[in-house]
């Protein structure tokens, strides 16, 4: 059998020539840095690295709560007046079903009205994590401006570093309670027993500018007022 010969023969080219050749007109066609399979081998050609899809990035995990870092984080803030407007949240961060109440709700709580107060916190149940590391939680609402939240103190935190854990809970408490309704001050009164052991009032201006990540909860109590319970 005759040796096979170069195309100008009139014979059939090798798989080895054929690549060449497409490579030189897609060059002639596209320019020489376009990419052609290469067939040669036989095999797939294979895909091109920008079809493949970026890999996801790792979200960052939360933190586990515990009393060094309670105080630093909070729920997501209910814009009332969004709500108002809208009829789903705009950011994506509440719920649809929450934001539904919130939207029916609004003009009611804009207006500082106690019972639409009762409802949302029902429903928002803003300080579930809190039961962590306090019992018998209460909030009240007194007024369209004022909350009153109880709790009852865990004696397995009460043996070392009392003040620190309780000024952690009741800023934890303060800061959820701001986020859930747009009043202007909460009162949080802790008790162990029949004691009262810490009573404090925080305002919502006292919150503003404030780097939680940094903020040492006790000597910011102290600041706001806080009694301990010691005379």
């Amino acid at each position: 059998m005759a040796e096979e010969k170069s195309n100008n023969q009139g014979y059939p080219l090798m798989d080895s020539e054929i690549a060449r050749q497409l490579r030189k007109i897609a060059g002639d066609l596209w320019g020489a840095s376009s990419a052609v399979p290469d067939v040669s081998a036989g095999g797939k050609p294979a895909k091109a690295a920008a079809e493949k899809p970026p890999k996801p990035e790792k979200k960052t995990e939360r933190p586990a709560v515990n009393l060094r870092n309670l105080w630093k984080t909070a729920d997501e803030t209910i814009e009332w007046t969004d709500a108002l407007r809208q009829d789903y949240s705009p950011d994506g961060l509440t719920s649809p079903a929450l934001w539904q109440l919130c939207h029916r709700k609004a003009e009611a709580v804009l207006a500082g009205d106690t019972g639409a107060y009762a409802e949302m916190l029902q429903a928002a149940n803003p300080l579930a994590e809190l039961t962590r590391f306090a019992d018998q939680i209460t909030i009240r609402p007194v007024s369209g401006d004022r909350l009153e939240c109880g709790f009852e103190a865990r004696t397995e935190y009460m043996a070392d570093q009392q003040e620190h854990y309780l000024a952690a809970v009741s800023l934890r408490a303060a800061r959820d309670l701001f986020a859930c309704l747009p009043v202007s001050e909460v009162c949080v009164r802790g008790t162990s027993g029949n004691a009262a052991v810490l009573t404090v009032t925080y305002r919502r201006e006292q919150f503003l500018k404030r780097n939680f990540l940094f903020l040492n909860p006790t000597e910011f109590a102290k600041e706001c007022g806080a009694d301990f319970g010691k005379k």
